[in-house]
């Protein structure tokens, strides 16, 4: 076996130009190929060929957007990963630590929610335009080298070490999911060569080694899902006493090493640690709390999607509640040949302790993901599994442990030298990669037995046969010896890795334009008010842009904010997702009905402005039993028009004036040309308005004004006419018989309106601060000038919870609380300044942990002037 991290360079030909080393080392050539290959499976994203900001894939942001399917499987890549950590990153450079996001609901914590990645190192990529792209590609690119680096502290020579670093990268949980969910998979092989190197050091009586334990450990949690950073946790503590072979009685010298480090990495990550905890005291947790998950599994019958992820349709295809439900809970895929070649590294004799804890790790945590009672009994019963999702956030180690397997099969084929023949154990593979195959078939074919063929069912069974056959080929080849086998086969694996990794990157929008016209004018007339959005500008998005909305889309939540919008705003809304769209009962209360019915209370929490969809403002008037269908189009050509009488509205004032007509259009993706006229008719009173095609959008409202007010009273007409332009534009009808233009009535313009969103101003919004007897002078969201004639008492229209301190004129105030939710503090009289900070409860013992955490850190390196280099032990 190798004994260092590189092997020793054969020294140059005779007349060759010197070189420095390094660039001659095949060690340089891997980590190059480990850094170059995620970045071009992703070129086209970097070059803009293709959208990867989540405002255009998520955010309700931007128009002409087309997409054929999804790129990646969990929106929260917009709502949490994107919005929260791009705030978190503006924070840090301007200077504060974030801690409090006054952005989003009404104010809530931000690094102690954890899925904003608020101190996370790599989150201050996300300041930067297409941050979030180079941020994933960073992180595959870590956890590449950090897997090859490991096997090479192994002693795995530099192609099984490649190949497992490759694959690793290219990993099914990177495919399919984008959000905080992949941020701690990089710094699993690095907790676990700071394992390898403390159990080298111990082997040779040395003292430290566990410094990359402290830095992985203490990255994981800062990377925003201690769910992942958990499970990861327990297959490092798998390893670690899988090493504990032929330690040859240095057994109590490893282990204090690795406990060092844990010790250490705990420590570092205590800022965060202290600010989560703290935060779940006062937190909605969902069904973290209910113990759901325990009894959650994928559907066995999806479980051809494990070696064939696209067998059954493309990544979140969903024809049923069934597939929606599955695409929602799947974590990632393995791949066919992964498999098959993980397989055939298990039984061989080197290292066989940890083949058989690696190999023991995939079958025990793949069945429980997939519902076999034994698997899911025995991983539950470990403390917080059960809590968690443990059936989408096991994948990534699933993955890790499968690709190091596949590394040490690329090394077993490469020790058999010059012989012609493979080993059993190829055949082993082989042979289980078969009966996979057959199994997921069998298993799942009660979602493809009684329907037609499918292309793309049709064309991954083709490619499984295909490439099993070249497997059992390859094998059987005498004409190339083991070493080009293990090429051969390593070199296959990696591309299906590459290839199933890119196949959703072609969803990716081409195209598409940002609407924030919308957005500047929150920016400049919004001060410290807030918004409340029915859809565009979705939640946590005000964050990003600096403007407060009351929605939120997050978990966990302030439990006194998620009891408070269901008892007086919206008792119809998802917990976690008051996002103005989503309903509990689908059949309940919408959105708009709800905030039309509690008015008073939006007004409470100083909500000034309204968002709501291009031409669907929820003081619109909509014909009687109304809603949206998409199912017929009426085509109107140049010269074309549609009629259609409106009912009487007796619940309606008859002194209200209608300002402009809003109608639901197909644009046949955004080509319509020409101008849409309107003529509406009350009685003997007619107006008209047209509107250019060019600026409607695809299946929404195109409001359209009219030249002078109608009021609203008698019958009422309308009548639609195209005019000009050679390509149509579909009117979106009710369903038979009457087969009408879905329409709306709006009686007060916007306060501004784009492409997205219509803006209305709602009157009598609360004051951001109040004080009765006192002129107050807002300074910034944290901080108010006061000038009261006698005491009194500020309110702030802000979220009270612990860690909120105040100052006035200097000196400490305690901070109190008006009903559930708001902040108050005494004044006195005369003139004040009074100033709010926010940082976690006992955050001052955090970094008093930190600090030590840095120099239990330290102390793991080894004497300045001494060698560094442990050697590789198998």
């Amino acid at each position: 076996m190798p004994n260092s991290l590189t092997p020793p360079l054969p020294p140059p030909p005779a007349g060759a130009r010197s070189r420095p080393a390094l660039w001659r080392s095949a060690g340089f050539r891997a980590i190059a190929l480990l850094i170059a290959t995620p970045i071009l499976a992703k070129l086209g994203l970097i070059l803009g060929w293709r959208l990867a900001d989540a405002r255009f894939i998520e955010g309700w942001l931007a128009t002409g957007v087309v997409r054929g399917g999804l790129s990646t499987l969990d929106p929260n890549i917009a709502y949490t990963s994107h919005a929260l950590g791009h705030r978190a990153a503006l924070d840090w450079l301007s200077g504060h630590i974030p801690w409090w996001n006054p952005y989003s609901g009404i104010g809530m914590p931000l690094a102690g929610d954890m899925q904003s990645a608020a101190l996370f190192p790599p989150t201050l990529l996300l300041a930067l335009p297409h941050g979030q792209l180079y941020m994933h590609i960073s992180l595959q690119i870590t956890a590449g080298v950090f897997t090859w680096l490991l096997m090479r502290r192994l002693g795995v020579a530099m192609l099984g070490a490649t190949v497992a670093g490759l694959l690793f990268e290219f990993n099914g949980t990177f495919a399919w999911l984008a959000n905080a969910v992949i941020n701690p998979i990089p710094f699993l092989p690095m907790v676990l060569l700071g394992v390898e190197e403390a159990r080298a050091r111990a082997l040779a009586g040395r003292p430290g080694g566990w410094g990359w334990i402290a830095g992985g450990l203490a990255l994981s949690l800062y990377a925003g899902f201690p769910e992942v950073a958990y499970f990861n946790g327990l297959l490092i503590a798998a390893w670690t006493l899988a090493r504990l072979a032929d330690l040859r009685g240095h057994s109590v010298a490893y282990l204090a090493r690795v406990a060092a480090g844990a010790v250490a990495g705990l420590l570092l990550a205590a800022p965060i640690l202290i600010a989560f905890l703290v935060y779940m005291g006062d937190a909605y947790l969902g069904n973290h709390a209910t113990g759901v998950f325990r009894q959650s599994h994928l559907n066995i019958q999806r479980g051809l999607t494990l070696f064939l992820p696209y067998a059954l349709g493309e990544a979140g295809e969903s024809k049923t509640p069934e597939d929606v439900v599955f695409w929602g809970s799947v974590g990632g895929y393995t791949g066919l040949v992964l498999v098959v070649a993980a397989v055939m590294a298990v039984w061989r004799p080197w290292l066989r302790s940890l083949r058989l804890t690696l190999a023991g790790w995939c079958l025990v945590v793949t069945t429980a993901i997939y519902g076999q009672h034994a698997t899911v009994f025995l991983l539950t019963a470990i403390p917080a599994v059960g809590d968690a999702m443990f059936y989408r956030y096991f994948s990534a180690s699933i993955s890790f442990a499968l690709a190091v397997l596949a590394g040490l099969a690329c090394q077993d084929l490469v020790e058999c030298g010059t012989e012609r023949r493979p080993n059993r154990t190829y055949w082993v593979g082989w042979a289980v990669g078969w009966t996979c195959l057959a199994a997921a078939l069998w298993l799942s074919r009660m979602l493809y037995m009684n329907a037609p063929l499918t292309p793309i069912l049709a064309k991954s069974l083709i490619y499984a046969v295909v490439v099993m056959l070249g497997i059992r080929e390859l094998g059987g080849a005498t004409f190339i010896g083991n070493r080009t086998r293990a090429l051969v086969l390593g070199t296959v694996a990696v591309a299906e890795a590459v290839v199933l990794f890119v196949l959703p990157l072609r969803y990716y929008p081409k195209g598409g334009q940002l609407q924030t016209a919308g957005i500047e004018f929150l920016q400049q007339n919004l001060g410290l008010q807030r918004f409340y959005t029915l859809g565009p500008i979705q939640p946590n998005y005000g964050a990003y842009y600096g403007i407060a909305g009351i929605n939120h889309n997050d978990l966990p939540l302030p439990a006194t904010w998620v009891n408070y919008v269901h008892d007086h705003l919206d008792d119809n809304t998802i917990e976690s997702a008051f996002d103005g769209q989503d309903r509990k009962v689908p059949s309940g209360p919408t959105a708009a009905e709800n905030l039309r019915a509690n008015l008073d209370a939006y007004r409470a929490l100083g909500v000034k402005y309204l968002v709501a969809p291009t031409g669907q403002s929820p003081f619109d008037w909509w014909p009687p039993g109304t809603a949206i269908h998409r199912t017929e189009v009426l085509r109107l050509e140049d010269g074309d028009s549609a009629s259609l009488p409106l009912p009487p509205d007796p619940s309606m004032n008859a002194d209200r004036e209608v300002r402009s007509v809003g109608v639901l259009v197909a644009t046949y993706l955004g080509t319509s040309t020409g101008t849409l006229a309107v003529r509406f008719c009350a009685a003997d009173r007619c107006a008209e308005g047209r509107r250019d095609l060019a600026t409607a959008v695809d299946n929404q409202y195109l409001s359209i004004p009219l030249d002078a007010p109608v009021p609203f009273a008698g019958p009422l007409t309308i009548t639609f006419r195209k005019v000009g332009g050679d390509v149509p534009v579909g009117l979106w009808t009710t369903p038979a018989p009457g087969r009408h233009p879905q329409v709306t009535l709006r009686f007060d313009s916007p306060a501004a309106s784009d492409g997205i969103m219509d803006i209305v101003e709602l009157p009598g919004a609360r004051p951001y601060f109040t004080a009765e007897g006192c002129q107050l002078a807002p300074i910034s969201r944290d901080s108010v000038a006061a000038d009261c004639s006698a005491p009194a008492t500020l309110t702030r229209l802000e979220l009270f919870m612990p860690g909120w301190t105040a100052t006035v004129n200097g000196a400490a105030r305690p901070v109190g609380r008006e009903g559930p939710l708001f902040q108050t503090v005494d004044l006195p009289a005369g003139r004040s300044e009074v100033r709010f900070q926010y940082q976690p409860p006992h955050i001052a013992w955090g970094y008093a942990a930190f600090l030590a955490g840095l120099a239990l850190a330290a102390a793991s390196a080894p004497p300045f002037g001494r060698n560094r280099r442990a050697p590789a032990m198998p």
